[in-house]
């Protein structure tokens, strides 16, 4: 009996097999090009591959740049602006502009293996797209219009690649960050801008600059502070050489609120550094978060930095950033590092969301008790006005514009055990009160206003 080679076992011999190495039963070859569609790199044969086509079985269209659905050739109004192609003076969108334009680089990061390889092809190209293009608003447009398209994995890595041009292009770390939106790639390219800010004044020799704790401050009231404050963190370790407990030091002399923003962006990037340098491998995961040197929340942060960075490794794929997580010998921080995976798996998928308007969008609102080097922490979309603390009554005072929600981090000192809050002399229906919030001495006040006006927090006996 004559037998034939079949390799991939899909039943069908690899005489007759149009994907020989690929299982594929149904043998479904769209473009009849000889080649199977489970193997071919380009179904419709009209010479996009299909990892950046949209219309992977339509060989007249392969673009959707302003998401619609409707492919670029049938597209009476590319950019969706509401003015067909026609009539409008600039057509197509930015990021279309720019993928004709580098194409080819485009299409070489693609064919690359999915995981690292590819990630730091796509880091280099938005490098130098950022050099020639000298916009940078419009590299982050070209790296979410990819992420949409699935193109590239998520464009947080990238951004942060944009920033660290952009920085040495300008190197003022105001300038770059006034007028750019954070919401922007999750705030990469605040990341990338504070991480070549530290990197240059390391590679400079300089001391630690010593207004390091309100390099953000242009930015106070804004919903970007938060990402700078996150960028801080990872310039640390920048800074720093990757010495932990330097860059947490650094962050534990902040307030509260900014304490965690700093830990949040130290461990992401000491996570990113290490793993990329060692490898995902048993050993390296297991001892990069080491409970016995960190405090337990720095440890929990470290242990979900670790789920968030495996995230970036593995394409945000749950399945293969879990069996990483997995290789975690310390139960609680595998546990954790599943925990840090799945929530930046969710966070990534949320492009496709129309990002809140700047007046719903969080503030942070710091306020410096005066002569202290005390601060009581506030986040709310509403702006904050009129800030008093009167120390010899222990009374908290302040307006706010409109009734939006209100959260304060208070140092115990300032606060007793019972305190009551009222908008306009009401109590607010919607509010809590924690002591010791993350076992530190911060009290937490949550409370959703019914209108806006004066805020009273007052002590009672």
């Amino acid at each position: 009996m004559v037998t034939f080679a079949d390799r991939d076992n899909d039943g069908i011999s690899d005489l007759f097999d149009n994907c020989m190495d690929y299982a594929n039963i149904g043998q479904v070859d769209f473009d009849s090009d000889s080649i199977g569609d489970d193997c071919d790199f380009d179904d419709d044969n009209d010479g996009y591959p299909d990892d950046v086509d949209a219309f992977d079985t339509d060989p007249n269209d392969w673009a959707d740049f302003d998401f619609d659905g409707i492919g670029t050739s049938k597209d009476g109004d590319d950019d969706n602006d509401g003015i067909l192609d026609s009539f409008d003076e600039t057509p197509i969108t930015i990021s279309e502009n720019l993928v004709t334009k580098y194409l080819q680089e485009v299409l070489d990061c693609s064919k690359m293996d999915a995981g690292t390889s590819r990630m730091l092809c796509y880091s280099q190209f938005f490098g130098d797209l950022s050099k020639n293009e000298k916009n940078n608003s419009d590299a982050l447009e070209l790296s979410i219009a990819l992420s949409k398209m699935n193109v590239i994995d998520d464009c947080h890595f990238v951004s942060h690649e944009v920033g660290h041009v952009a920085f040495t292009e300008q190197p003022n770390v105001a300038e770059n960050l006034i007028g750019m939106d954070g919401t922007m790639c999750r705030g990469g390219f605040f990341h990338g801008v504070l991480s070549a800010y530290f990197h240059d004044e390391q590679e400079k020799n300089k001391s630690l600059p010593s207004n390091y704790k309100i390099i953000c401050n242009d930015l106070l009231g804004t919903s970007n502070y938060q990402d700078c404050v996150h960028g801080l963190g990872h310039g640390l370790v920048h800074y720093f050489n990757e010495d932990l407990d330097s860059s947490l030091e650094m962050c534990h002399d902040m307030s509260f609120y900014q304490n965690r923003l700093c830990v949040k962006g130290v461990m992401m990037q000491y996570a990113e550094n290490v793993l990329t340098r060692q490898g995902l491998i048993e050993n390296t995961l297991s001892n990069l978060c080491n409970e016995s040197q960190l405090n337990n929340i720095d440890f929990v942060e470290c242990s979900m930095s670790t789920g968030s960075t495996l995230a970036f490794f593995t394409d945000h794929d749950m399945k293969q950033g879990s069996k990483f997580c997995n290789l975690i010998e310390h139960e609680q921080s595998q546990n954790y590092c599943l925990d840090g995976l799945r929530l930046e798996i969710q966070d990534s998928k949320q492009y496709d969301i129309a990002p809140l308007s700047e007046n719903l969008r969080e503030k942070f609102q710091p306020q410096f008790i005066e002569g202290t080097s005390k601060i009581i922490d506030i986040q709310s979309p509403a702006i904050i006005s009129n800030f008093q603390f009167m120390p010899e009554v222990g009374i908290i005072s302040f307006s706010i514009d409109r009734p939006q929600y209100v959260v304060m981090y208070i140092p115990n000192e300032f606060v007793t055990s019972k305190m009551a809050v009222s908008i306009n002399g009401l109590i607010p229906s919607d509010l809590s009160t924690k002591n010791n919030v993350l076992d530190e001495n911060i009290t937490m006040i949550r409370f959703v206003p019914n209108d806006s006006g004066l805020v009273m927090i007052t002590p009672l006996p």
